[in-house]
């Protein structure tokens, strides 16, 4: 039987140590690389035939975030089964998007030793406990917060189409489409450029 391919995405280096070392003592898992950043994780992903990736949530000190990558990789390798692992463990938000994110599970890095347990759940494919009913959750109450306006306005950003764009295309004033933008970032608590969000939510599936 093949081992089981895995690739961990972790910026801490006493972490990346850790995790290689525990996960050497189990004979069915193959940890092929462990990595500090999303770029070096698609390389990986290109370069390698991956089964599960582990990927922690903060990746650096600027804020890359491993719940981005969880829904990258979900959309550009929907067969690698995603786990987290996250000191974050007071975060109900972050924990609840990591599912719709397309994560196949969350592990607490204070319980990182359930890891292969987690991941033999993964790859035989067995429901996890509360992932698709959050999944579900999280997708509505997102796609509750888009009107129809709202939908509209994100589509033709996704078009690469300017504010001033919008406004001729809606015969609106830009002053509308600017007040309809912000609105949406409010929605939720958005601070990255509108156009992310576009495209964050294209990959949610909250515009069809």
């Amino acid at each position: 039987m093949s081992r089981i391919k895995v690739l961990y995405v972790e910026d801490d280096p006493d972490w990346r140590e850790g995790i290689r070392v525990f996960l050497s003592s189990y004979a069915e898992f193959e940890l092929i690389a462990c990595v500090s950043t999303l770029n070096e994780c698609f390389e990986q992903l290109q370069a390698n035939a991956v089964d599960i990736v582990i990927m922690d949530i903060v990746l650096d000190e600027y804020g890359t975030s491993g719940l981005d990558g969880a829904l990258d990789l979900s959309v550009h390798y929907p067969n690698v089964k995603i786990i987290m692992l996250s000191s974050l463990d007071e975060h109900d938000d972050i924990f609840n998007e990591a599912f719709l994110n397309g994560a196949y599970d969350y592990v607490y890095k204070s319980e990182f030793e359930q890891l292969p347990n987690v991941m033999s759940a993964a790859i035989s494919n067995q429901q996890t406990k509360y992932g698709e009913r959050l999944k579900k959750l999280v997708y509505e109450k997102k796609k509750s917060l888009l009107s129809e306006g709202d939908i509209i306005v994100l589509k033709l950003l996704l078009l690469n189409m300017t504010q001033t764009q919008i406004a001729e295309q809606l015969n609106v004033s830009i002053a509308a489409v600017k007040k309809q933008v912000g609105r949406v970032k409010r929605k939720f608590n958005w601070n990255r450029s509108s156009k992310e969000l576009a495209d964050k939510c294209q990959k949610w599936g909250v515009l069809d």
